[in-house]
């Protein structure tokens, strides 16, 4: 019996290793850039390229702010709070696009902060009402799917929730896991074994549970499966040619879809996207309208 528990204590702890490794996917990537943005800028210097797109934004020069903040993204690499602040300036210059493009970029690396959330759902508000004035008193659904009870609890597994959140949860589980297997092993009282054995049961099932909600929420920061409408105004085409069908009624930018299927062209290249809005509205879109998130 002892050494059982040691063989499991063992593939417990190579478990939870390879959970924490997949659910940094985000920290990795951005650690990475930063690195090697150190050698073109340094950190020093973006900070100072942030402190100026910061007093550029506050005194209303929306575009120059931008465009500091962007030179930062390509230089140091992506994180949370420069995405936010660079969609909070698109957004004031008119550009819901792109607005509606960062922050959602931002949401995936944090995706538990307020603001960014205030600001998605006010964006994703007006833009559903602008695509609403489109219909002009005909019946159409220009609005996103209301989730279901199943949609409502992935989104907040995998979307809601970061991957290092649940990653964390699963290592304190894994170490309540081994303290009440240690009560049970050398502990002489019968009813500390009990209380030792049994949650040692329970801890089991959450760090197993952390680690799967773990590699849930990685799967879907590396997904690319959303995009963002990009230009100014479009209308889904019902195949992927030019000469095609319209489907439903104009979109405006800032429009976010679930992307369904893609088209490449000699080159191999994306060429058109299908992506679905709501039931109501699937069709074609050129790659060249869209940004996927």
């Amino acid at each position: 019996m002892t050494r059982s528990f040691k063989y499991l204590i063992i593939v417990l702890t190579i478990l939870m290793s390879s959970a924490n490794v997949s659910s940094l996917y985000a920290a990795t990537d951005s650690v990475g850039s930063e690195t090697q943005a150190s050698v073109t800028i340094g950190e020093e210097a973006a900070a100072k390229m942030v402190a100026e797109a910061d007093s550029a934004y506050s005194k209303g020069e929306f575009e120059r702010a931008a465009n500091i903040y962007g030179q930062v993204l390509e230089s140091v690499g992506p994180s949370a709070s420069l995405l936010y602040n660079l969609g909070n300036a698109c957004y004031r210059m008119g550009n819901e696009g792109e607005a509606r493009l960062y922050l959602e970029r931002a949401k995936r690396l944090d995706p538990s902060d307020e603001y960014i959330n205030q600001n998605i759902a006010y964006l994703s508000t007006r833009i559903t009402d602008v695509n609403k004035a489109e219909l002009k008193g005909k019946k159409g659904d220009v609005a996103p799917d209301a989730e279901g009870f199943f949609g409502k609890v992935d989104r907040k597994i995998s979307i809601d929730t970061s991957s290092d959140s649940w990653a964390r949860l699963a290592v304190m589980a894994f170490i309540l896991l081994v303290l009440t297997l240690a009560a049970y092993l050398f502990s002489r009282n019968v009813y500390v074994r009990k209380f030792g054995f049994f949650s040692a049961l329970a801890f089991l099932f959450f760090a197993v549970i952390f680690v799967v909600f773990s590699e849930m929420a990685a799967s879907h920061f590396e997904s690319k499966d959303e995009a963002v409408l990009i230009q100014f105004k479009t209308t889904l085409s019902a195949e992927p040619t030019a000469e095609s069908t319209a489907v439903g009624f104009p979109l405006h930018r800032g429009t976010k879809f679930r992307i369904l299927d893609t088209e490449l062209n000699a080159d191999g290249e994306v060429a058109w996207y299908k992506v679905e809005l709501n039931h109501n509205n699937i069709g074609w879109v050129a790659a060249d309208a869209v940004e996927v998130i």
